[in-house]
C-alpha cells in the first residue's frame, strides 16, 4: 500500500482487514495479519502427490530391474512414463498394478512396429507364456545397408514393484538370424509364468558385422502381455 504523508486520510480499502499505521515515514492502510485465509491445498492435488510417493520409486525399480536389456535404448523419460501408468492403477484400483504397463512401447520415437514387421503370435497358458514369430525376408525392417542379422528375447519380469529387492526378471534368447532371409520355421519362445504379478517384454535387436548396433532405432522394446 503507497505511504501516505499529510493531507486526508484516504479510504479504508476494506474495513474488516485493514487498519491505519502511522510512522516517521508516513501513515498507511496496512493489512492485518492473520486475515487472509490460507490457501487449502486441493484435496486431488494432494491425493496425487501420495500416488506419486508409491509410483516414482516402484517405476525406479522397475528401470533398475530392466537395465540390462535396455542400454542400447534411447528411450527418453521411460521411468516417468511407467510411474504414471502406476500411478493410474493407484487412482482406478488403490493398488499397485503392473499389469497397467501392457502395451508401453520403451522407445516412443522408435516404435518395435517400425523395425519388427512381422506379427508376434502370444499364447497364454496356465504357467507357461509362448511367443512365435514367422521368419520370412521382411520380419525385421532392414534401416540401413550394415545390418546382416537379428536376434529375439523374451523377458520376463514379476514381483512386488512395491517392495525394495522384490522384482525378478527371467529371459529367453532366440537363435541370430540372417536379416532378409526366410526359414522354415517360426521363432519359438517361451517362459513358465510365476505365482506372482507379471510383465513380459519383447525385445528385438540388430546386429551390424560382427557388432550390436548402435544407434536406438535398430531396436525395439515392448510390453505384450501381463498377468498374475
Amino acid at each position: 500500500m503507497a505511504m501516505h504523508i499529510g493531507g486526508r486520510k484516504p479510504p479504508n480499502p476494506d474495513p474488516g482487514n485493514y487498519v491505519w499505521v502511522e510512522t516517521k515515514e508516513g501513515a498507511y492502510w496496512r493489512l492485518k495479519r492473520g486475515s487472509l485465509k490460507k490457501t487449502k491445498i486441493n484435496a486431488g492435488y494432494s491425493e496425487g502427490i501420495e500416488r506419486m510417493k508409491v509410483s516414482a520409486p516402484a517405476a525406479s525399480r522397475i528401470m533398475q530391474k530392466l537395465r540390462p536389456f535396455t542400454k542400447a535404448l534411447f528411450h527418453g523419460r521411460l521411468n516417468a512414463r511407467i510411474s504414471g501408468l502406476l500411478r493410474k492403477s493407484l487412482r482406478e484400483k488403490g493398488q499397485l498394478d503392473i499389469s497397467y504397463l501392457n502395451g508401453l512401447d520403451f522407445q516412443p520415437d522408435h516404435p518395435m512396429s517400425n523395425l519388427l514387421k512381422e506379427v508376434p503370435v502370444i499364447k497364454q497358458m496356465i504357467r507357461e507364456i509362448v511367443v512365435n514369430i514367422p521368419l520370412t525376408t521382411h520380419t525385421v525392417f532392414r534401416m540401413n545397408s550394415i545390418v546382416t542379422n537379428y536376434y529375439f528375447e523374451l523377458i520376463l519380469l514379476y514381483g512386488d514393484a512395491a517392495r525394495e529387492n522384490g522384482l525378478r526378471t527371467e529371459s529367453a534368447d532366440s537363435d541370430v538370424y540372417v536379416i532378409g532371409a526366410d526359414y522354415p520355421n517360426d521363432c519359438r519362445l517361451g517362459l513358465v509364468l510365476p505365482e506372482q504379478p507379471w510383465i513380459a517384454l519383447l525385445k528385438v535387436s540388430c546386429i551390424e558385422d560382427d557388432t550390436l548396433a548402435f544407434h536406438g532405432r535398430l531396436y525395439g522394446m515392448k510390453v505384450i502381455a501381463a498377468g498374475k
